[in-house]
């Protein structure tokens, strides 16, 4: 995702969102600079997660600009490849060729 990102951001908000594991939103913030995230890092509420229909760890969720979710994939799942054209697709860049 390092890589991909980066080429998105200013067309794509990208987050990275925590379910529970951390206790400190501070730690939780140290953790993504040392991991050099390029994007913002947050926790989710118990609200928000049941709204998203979040019930497995590593649930990833694209959200297009009008709300909707374009993109939901679980545990283990979600290449490089799904990723870039989930970014593509968001930003309305042409996939390259």
């Amino acid at each position: 995702m390092k890589d991909i990102q980066p080429r998105f951001a200013s067309e794509v908000a990208f987050f990275a969102v925590d379910v529970g594991n951390w206790q400190d939103l501070k730690e939780l913030h140290a953790f993504g600079q040392e991991q050099d995230y390029p994007w913002s890092v947050g926790q989710a509420g118990r609200e928000t997660l049941k709204a998203l229909d979040v019930i497995v760890q590593s649930t990833k969720i694209a959200i297009n600009a009008d709300g909707v979710i374009v993109y939901r994939a679980g545990y283990g799942k979600g290449t490089s490849k799904d990723w870039t054209s989930v970014f593509e697709m968001l930003s309305g860049v042409t996939p390259d060729t």
